[in-house]
C-alpha cells in the first residue's frame, strides 16, 4: 500500500512541506556560497511524513516533547506546541511515537 502524504509534492525539488525564508537568505547564500552535507535517514523521514499533522511525542536528548508535527525537512522537524514552532534537529531525536489521546498540543 502506498502512503499518501497530507501535502503532496507539486513538482518541486524540495521535500513536502511549507517553506518561507527571510528576504536576506538568497543574498547571504550567494555571498557565502556554503557547501555542506546532511546525513539523511530516508526511512525515518518517511515515517515522520506519515504522521504529518498529527500529535506525536518526540523523545530528545533534552527530554520528552509532545506537539503537533507541522513540518518535516531534510535536517529537522517542526513540532508545534501551544502555537509555538519548535525546530528539532534529527541528531537530537532518540525516537518518536503517537501521543496519548488525553495529551494536548
Amino acid at each position: 500500500m502506498v502512503q499518501e502524504y497530507p501535502n503532496p509534492p507539486q513538482h518541486s525539488l524540495l521535500p513536502p512541506g511549507h517553506y518561507l525564508y527571510s528576504p536576506q537568505f538568497p543574498a547571504i547564500m550567494q555571498q557565502l556560497s556554503p557547501v555542506y552535507t546532511v546525513t539523511a535517514e530516508p526511512v525515518f523521514l518517511d515515517h515522520l511524513l506519515m504522521h504529518s499533522g498529527k500529535t506525536i511525542q518526540v523523545d530528545t536528548t533534552g527530554g520528552l516533547l509532545t506537539g503537533k508535527l507541522t513540518g518535516v525537512a531534510i535536517d529537522h522537524l517542526q513540532l508545534t506546541i501551544n502555537d509555538v514552532h519548535h525546530h528539532i534537529r534529527y541528531p537530537h531525536i532518540i525516537s518518536f511515537s503517537m501521543a496519548q489521546p488525553n495529551q494536548k498540543t
